[in-house]
């Protein structure tokens, strides 16, 4: 359905479609280097593809009227693949993270190649409800409950209804991971603000409040009686009493 509402051909949603099934496990597969590629080993499943491409492309009008049995179907795979893509980094002895990590990539990876192929960015980059975050929290609960000892089958399980439950739950009270974040940097940085203002006020003579006072100069009387600003002009004591006293000369000079 991607491809066909991107008016694609049938080579194009051919390609899309086993772009989003083999893409995430041919990742995993190229990272563990652990018994080959799947799909190649595995010849009916890749004609299997070809043809439910092919049906969609063809009676994409009946998918159009069924979108809640498209998500339920786009969930189970995510949640599926994630347990296939930590189950095999985990017996490859990669790890509870490693395992985390790959499920996720295995779960979401093929709709991010898609997405890419199209010249679009990955919708898992983009601001939307649980999709990645759904993947990773499956893969979590899947290895979590193994460590702890549980069968891989009940663990699968688990990891499903995780997945299930995140995403359903990410669109019902619309749960977004946002393309807004806050920026922090200003809280962060209030400390060493007040511990600069501190440091200028022992060793440098005096805060905002001192130098507002030094640039605005000093009053001076003239012979007259008239006050007039003085502006710094960085030169030292002596130099600005020489200037003065020039001032002076000049204008008895006059």
């Amino acid at each position: 359905m991607f491809a066909c509402d991107r008016k694609l051909d049938i080579v194009g949603t051919t390609v899309c479609g086993l772009l989003t099934a083999y893409g995430g496990g041919i990742l995993r597969d190229f990272l563990l280097q652990d018994e080959g590629v799947y799909f190649m080993s595995h010849p009916y499943l890749f004609l299997l593809c070809v043809g439910l491409c092919f049906f969609v492309f063809y009676f994409r009008g009946i998918f159009r009227h069924l979108p809640s049995l498209i998500f339920l179907c786009d969930t189970l795979s995510v949640a599926l693949y994630a347990v296939a893509g930590a189950s095999k980094a985990f017996d490859c002895g990669s790890g509870v993270v490693m395992s985390v990590v790959l499920g996720a990539i295995v779960g979401v990876g093929g709709g991010a190649i898609r997405d890419s192929f199209v010249g679009e960015v990955p919708g898992i980059f983009k601001s939307s409800n649980y999709y990645a975050v759904a993947a990773l929290g499956g893969s979590f609960a899947y290895v979590f409950f193994v460590e702890l000892g549980v069968d891989p089958a009940a663990a699968a399980a688990l990891c499903v209804l995780t997945v299930l439950v995140l995403r359903y739950a990410s669109v019902y009270f619309d749960w977004r991971t946002g393309d807004d974040p806050v920026d922090l940097t200003r809280y962060v940085s209030r400390p060493f603000k007040w511990l600069a203002c501190v440091v200028r006020a022992l060793f440098l003579g005096g805060g905002k409040k001192e130098r507002r006072r030094r640039m605005r100069g000093r009053r001076v009387e003239r012979d007259d009686g008239a006050l007039y600003e003085e502006k710094p002009t960085g030169h030292s004591d002596e130099k600005r009493r020489s200037a003065l006293d020039s001032a002076d000369t000049l204008k008895y000079m006059r």
